[in-house]
């Protein structure tokens, strides 16, 4: 067997080589005279054991975090706001997250075609608008050419 105050050090219990003994008490729901004994004789209680090995572990979080969160007996996990998860869809939040980045990523993808194609559109328009202009320009161009000519004309048959 383990020694105690190795598995109470194991479970983070220990700071400095100083033993937090009213969060240990918390823990195992003891008092601090009962955690002297188990301390000095060596010899907890088997539910105090397996209740720091389950801790080291990592099963079991005291952690603020989780405070009001609950497990049941029947192995779901009790939220504050009273909702209930169990442990095969909470094992797939990870896979869910990843498929929400890819879905963002590609929504940010397809955003920047849809402007990339205003850009070309806009474009497109100004073009369309340039071109009316050079039209325009190049008709009064050659109503000159026609009046210039006309004009040369003129004098030639005078």
């Amino acid at each position: 067997m383990t020694d105690f105050k190795t598995l109470l050090f194991r479970a983070g219990f220990m700071n400095f080589g100083k033993l937090n003994r009213v969060q240990v008490c918390d823990f195992l729901c003891v008092s601090e005279r009962t955690l002297e004994r188990w301390i000095a004789d060596n010899k907890p209680c088997p539910r105090a054991l397996r209740l720091l090995e389950l801790r080291i572990d990592g099963r079991i979080s005291t952690h603020p975090a989780w405070r009001d969160f609950k497990v049941c007996r029947d192995g779901y996990l009790w939220t504050p706001r009273g909702h209930r998860y169990d442990a095969g869809f909470i094992n797939k939040l990870d896979f869910l997250q990843r498929s929400n980045r890819a879905h963002e990523a590609h929504a940010v993808q397809l955003q920047t075609e849809i402007d990339n194609l205003k850009d070309l559109v806009q474009a497109s328009d100004r073009m369309r608008d340039i071109g009316k202009e050079l039209i325009t320009m190049s008709d009064r161009f050659k109503f000159r050419n026609i009046l210039v000519n006309y004009e040369t004309k003129k004098e030639k048959s005078a």
